[in-house]
């Protein structure tokens, strides 16, 4: 009797445990639609769409989805969304590799001066820049630029 109850357990134990894989399936399926991952000859991993641009909210949350699959920026592209004075606004896309054990990384996007200052930031915690670009806008002569830091 005790052998008939423990293994009505399992069995439902078996069938929650089914759901949840289900669930856990689609849910990885729907990231992975969103992050649209693909590989490239250098083991590095492409946003969907060569051509995407992340704004920084977007860009926020494909690193985040990129993260909870392993995955690490290996490189940043930025350039101006707008130009306008006053309106500064900055666009971005990545590519990927796979997150070495236990490394830890920042990025950011913006002009020099507050690059400079958050390279200050990250060699103090320990971290150094493994990718960074400057780009200039032709019309109006200002810089942004985009920087990497990893452990």
């Amino acid at each position: 009797m005790g052998l008939g109850r423990e293994s009505s357990k399992r069995a439902g134990s078996k069938r929650a445990g089914s759901k949840r894989t289900g669930r856990a399936s689609a849910a990885i399926g729907v990231l992975l639609l969103l992050a649209g991952c693909m590989t490239s000859g250098r083991a590095t991993y492409q946003t969907s769409g060569i051509d995407q641009w992340l704004t920084t909210e977007n860009a926020d949350a494909v690193v985040n989805a990129m993260a909870a699959k392993g995955m690490i920026p290996a490189t940043i592209d930025c350039r101006f969304a707008d130009t306008a004075p006053g309106q500064l606004a900055y666009v971005s896309k990545f590519t990927w590799k796979r997150a070495p054990a236990n490394t830890r990384y920042h990025w950011e996007i913006g002009d020099p001066t507050y690059l400079a200052s958050k390279e200050v930031k990250a060699n103090r915690i320990g971290l150094r820049r493994v990718f960074a670009k400057v780009v200039r806008d032709p019309a109006s002569g200002q810089k942004v630029g985009c920087s990497i830091w990893a452990s």
